[in-house]
């Protein structure tokens, strides 16, 4: 969203919502909601293992060492998860091996739905 506020020029003291940022833009959903495809699309390519088992291993593989401080980051799985409405990466895996159009678990957007 904050390209959108440096195209129309609105300023961070200005305290408007992601909503009002798309209305003023013009641009509707569309493209959160074909990013969100993109990705459950790549994903459900990932977990299939159609793609080898070089980029299934960067998904599923641990990183060595000590995390940094603060707020646990959110992962890309993160999402992908959420949206397939599972609770775990193995629930999500199989989920995708059994269903071949994983565009289904992406949520439907109403009019009204915000991005926040």
């Amino acid at each position: 969203m904050w390209c959108y506020r440096r195209l129309l020029k609105v300023p961070w003291t200005e305290k408007k919502n992601n909503k009002e940022i798309i209305q003023m833009a013009d641009v509707g959903e569309r493209l959160s909601q074909q990013l969100m495809k993109r990705k459950i699309r790549y994903a459900g390519h990932i977990m299939r293992g159609s793609s080898g088992p070089l980029l299934q291993l960067s998904l599923e593989g641990k990183v060595e060492g000590k995390r940094g401080h603060g707020r646990p980051r959110r992962i890309w799985m993160d999402d992908v998860k959420e949206w397939s409405g599972s609770t775990s990466y193995g629930d999500t895996k199989r989920k995708a091996e059994k269903e071949k159009n994983v565009e289904t678990w992406l949520p439907t957007f109403g009019p009204n739905t915000a991005l926040d």
